[in-house]
């Protein structure tokens, strides 16, 4: 699956009565800072967050280059 794009989280949040002025008013922060997180200019934990619970969902699943798991390969 690829990362969603920001024009698409907008869209969603919108639909789900969120917005990412009102993630920042939540969190304390500017909305120029939730854009950045969420156009992938900037990235931080919080922001992710609180984006994917207006979601519903994790930010692992709408982004999930950014959490790419390193395989562990140990030796037989």
């Amino acid at each position: 699956m690829n990362d969603c794009c920001h024009e698409m989280l907008r869209a969603r949040l919108r639909i789900a009565g969120s917005s990412f002025s009102a993630i920042a008013r939540e969190l304390s922060i500017t909305p120029s800072s939730v854009s950045l997180v969420s156009q992938g200019h900037r990235r931080s934990a919080k922001i992710q967050k609180a984006i994917a619970r207006k979601l519903g969902t994790t930010p692992e699943a709408l982004w999930p280059t950014r959490y790419t798991k390193e395989i562990n390969m140990t030796p037989s």
